[in-house]
């Protein structure tokens, strides 16, 4: 069963947590003038110092909500808390959070948690507004803009302190007015259900992780309910009431510490009992214990879903070059009543059954910040002698990725099988058709690709001595050529104010850096002068515009540009990235003066940039001073036209180009349209680098547990955790998008290099079509910031036209 939500869904929970009971008097508001504390709101727009009396002071906003004063607003999609003292112990029969969305990618909120207490002390939690709404009357569909009060009646609880836990949908949350309505005095009565909850700072914590758990099992068991009613089995009436008895499990569930945990499904005994009865409810609809299907590789699953009514039976596929990487993807849905062990065994491939070529991963689901699992992670299958085994819950569907490196096979076409054996099913086979060029895709990509990974430094981006040379094996298996590291590996020494040196600089880590990327094209290093938020005055002291910034930073150039010829190295491979992201006249500013300095000195050395500007104009001469202008993606999505305009003016002027992406929650995000098209992106407007915010991981929380976390959790396309690496979904299609690149190229230059007797051929005539509409019809779904996972689309196209480009180029290379 499919139920891909943009909201986080606690309806059925909703009915134990929030019973209906209101009141037909006309409600008394506690919050009414009262005092409140609360996560200090960081939103521009409708920041003023009134935030701290706004929110009940009775007044709601008139007019688009985050552009007023009215409004408080916050960034960043943290969690949110807000705390209104009452003054005295109050009877509280409800809550109102008045807020808006559902347009400029403002969400409505995923969980709005209610917690009451007599002392600030202990905690107390009364219910969820969200939950309550989306039983009753659920906010408008995303689309449109609107305005919203989220009401919770019939809490029948007091407290004189009353708390909202916030959590935004995405990146934003809004609120002008915030109401506690008075209940019956006999209230003050009442004990308080559940346990209590600490004053404590992991207080909010301790509810985000434990919602996001209930959440998850709570569309579990949606799924199930939803089969149920649309196709009734016979014993339809004793499975609902296994439904209702794992509901009242589910109501009950204790919090679990998430110190340890890890989010990957089935993630408890009470998800294990939910999965088995949706593997019931299929067994009573007569569907065959172990099914097997195929769906798109790049789209979304559910932990239940079910092949489409109108599936055919699954074939393996894949077409690729010598030397290349590419993928395809078999799902087994599994109705029995018990986990089921698959073996998957070769037939009839070069080197069947063991297949050296082929590296098979069962995909795991793995839980998230925004309330929904995602089938990412893409840990090895098991390998049993010759054969591989996975391990596919039940009632789960377990996709299964075959991943093919087209190296030491000879050239043709195979067609073999995946032979496909469960405990107590007959052998089952899936054609597996393989195609392998004669031609070899090279050895060193054309595309510049990064991702800020720091892997000079144990400690930061979650780089530890036990992973870091996974990482970076993994980064390299992956076409990163251009890897990033810290300030660290380029220190200054000690100068006088005239540039002299009175120590020079330290080059053991820079040169332990490059010897960790003894292949790289390019070094890049963050200098770290400014970012979004900061901005340094000067270089080693000396303030920006006197004769001392000016010889110490060319020296600083000069010392490092000749470590580079020493060792061999051109300076053009050493690449600064000195403010982050500019995006204000202040920081252009500064870049300008750091640019000329630098290019003074050492102008072979590549100066990088990836700006956010807010006009064409500004930001011009200092984006004449650099050398490789990355602009974010994200922003061309949306952009006016100006933007590229822009951007195309100076590739002209010999600028290198490129877009990096650097949203969040990147879990949430669509593999193919996130990743992978950035690539088609680059090609499209004549790019040559490509870079995300991050290869590297975060040190503050698991991979495997992002209830854990605040924000927007993890960024890493692969599951990074301490003691190694797990592949990914959006690295795979970091790896396929540079592939498809490379390919276009390969067809450009095949086209450029033909010779004039051949132009009037067939192949060169379709090829040279082939070049001209390959990135139109590839990008032709891309507009506006739409790589939401969530988001319908043909993930097939990219795929599609790069067998039309293989085609062309085995065409073009005939003799």
């Amino acid at each position: 069963m499919t139920t891909i939500l943009r909201l986080g869904c606690l309806g059925v929970l909703a009915g134990a947590l929030l019973p209906a009971a209101r009141s037909q008097e006309a409600p008394v508001n506690l919050a009414l003038g009262r005092p409140y504390t609360m996560t200090a709101p960081n939103y521009a727009l409708c920041k003023d110092a009134d935030d701290a009396i706004q929110l009940t002071d009775g007044q709601r906003t008139e007019g688009h909500f985050w552009t007023r004063p009215s409004t408080v607003g916050w960034t960043g999609g943290k969690t949110v808390t807000l705390t209104i003292d009452l003054g005295a112990d109050q009877p509280i029969d409800g809550v109102v959070f008045s807020t808006a969305g559902g347009v400029s990618d403002v969400l409505w909120p995923l969980s709005l948690v209610v917690l009451v207490s007599p002392d600030g002390q202990a905690w107390y939690e009364a219910g969820d507004l969200v939950a309550q709404a989306l039983l009753e009357d659920p906010p408008p569909a995303y689309g449109t803009y609107a305005t919203y009060a989220y009401r919770a009646g019939g809490l029948g609880t007091h407290g004189r302190y009353v708390c909202i836990v916030a959590e935004p949908g995405d990146q934003y949350l809004f609120c002008d007015e915030i109401e506690v309505i008075a209940g019956a005095p006999e209230l003050l009565a009442r004990p308080y259900a559940g346990p209590a909850l600490p004053d404590s700072p992991d207080r909010a914590g301790l509810i985000r992780g434990h919602r996001l758990l209930v959440s998850q099992l709570a569309r579990d068991l949606q799924a199930v309910r939803a089969d149920l009613a649309a196709a009734p089995p016979p014993d339809a009436a004793g499975l609902t009431a296994r439904a209702d008895a794992l509901a009242q499990r589910l109501r009950q569930l204790p919090r679990l510490p998430l110190d340890n945990f890890r989010a990957v499904l089935p993630m408890n005994d009470l998800e294990r009992d939910i999965l088995a009865l949706q593997a019931a409810v299929w067994r009573a609809q007569g569907k065959a214990p172990l099914r097997l299907w195929q769906g798109q590789r790049w789209d979304p699953l559910e932990p239940s879903e079910e092949p489409p009514a109108a599936a055919t039976a699954p074939r393996l596929d894949v077409a690729l070059m010598q030397n290349e990487w590419r993928a395809d993807v078999l799902n087994i849905t599994n109705g029995a009543a018990a986990d089921g062990l698959v073996t998957l065994t070769l037939e009839g491939l070069p080197e069947a059954p063991a297949g050296g070529w082929l590296e098979v991963h069962e995909v795991q689901h793995v839980g998230t910040r925004r309330f929904t699992s995602v089938a990412a992670a893409l840990p090895a299958a098991e390998r049993v002698g010759s054969s591989w085994r996975v391990r596919v819950p039940a009632g789960m569907t377990r996709q299964v990725w075959f991943s093919v490196h087209a190296v030491g096979i000879e050239p043709g076409r195979y067609e073999g099988a995946v032979v496909v054996a469960g405990a107590d099913t007959a052998l089952q086979r899936v054609p597996f058709h393989l195609h392998v060029s004669r031609l070899r895709f090279p050895e060193r990509t054309t595309m510049n690709l990064g991702g800020w990974s720091y892997t000079n430094h144990i400690g930061a981006g979650g780089i530890t001595a036990a992973n870091r040379d996974a990482l970076v094996a993994a980064l390299k298996e992956h076409h990163v050529n251009a890897p990033w590291a810290t300030s660290s590996v380029l220190p200054r020494g000690r100068m006088d104010d005239q540039g002299t040196f009175l120590e020079e600089p330290d080059t053991s880590a820079f040169d332990a850096f490059v010897d960790l990327w003894p292949e790289a094209r390019y070094y890049m290093v963050y200098v770290a002068i400014g970012d979004w938020s900061r901005l340094s005055s000067g270089f080693d002291g000396a303030p920006r515009g006197t004769p001392a910034f000016t010889a110490k930073l060319a020296a600083w150039a000069h010392f490092w540009a000749g470590h580079l010829r020493r060792r061999g190295m051109a300076p053009r491979q050493l690449g600064l990235l000195i403010i982050d992201e500019p995006h204000n006249e202040a920081m252009y500013e500064a870049l300008l003066a750091y640019a000329r300095v630098i290019k003074d000195a050492e102008p072979e050395i590549t100066l990088f940039i990836d700006p956010q500007p807010g006009d064409p104009e500004s930001c011009l001469p200092m984006l004449r001073s650099m050398d490789v202008i990355v602009p974010h993606r994200p922003q061309w999505l949306q952009s006016k036209e100006w933007f590229p305009a822009l951007f195309e003016s100076l590739r002209q002027e010999g600028r290198q180009l490129g877009l990096y992406s650097a949203d969040g929650p990147a879990r949430s995000f669509d593999p193919y349209a996130y990743y992978l098209l950035q690539h088609w992106h680059c090609f499209a407007i004549g790019g040559t680098w490509s870079g995300f915010w991050s290869f590297g991981g975060d040190s503050r929380f698991s991979v495997w547990n992002e209830y854990a976390s605040d924000g927007r959790g993890s960024y890493c396309p692969m599951y990074l955790d301490d003691e190694g690496v797990t592949p990914g979904k959006g690295m795979e299609a970091v790896r396929e998008g540079v592939q498809d690149y490379e390919y276009l190229v390969m067809l450009r230059q095949a086209v450029e290099a033909a010779p004039a007797a051949r132009r009037n051929g067939d192949a060169w005539k379709d090829a040279s079509r082939l070049l001209g509409e390959a990135c139109a019809r590839v990008l032709a779904d891309s507009k506006g910031r739409d790589y939401r996972w969530d988001v319908p689309r043909d993930r097939s196209v990219a795929e599609a036209v790069r067998r039309e480009v293989l085609a062309a180029l085995e065409a073009l290379a005939e003799p």
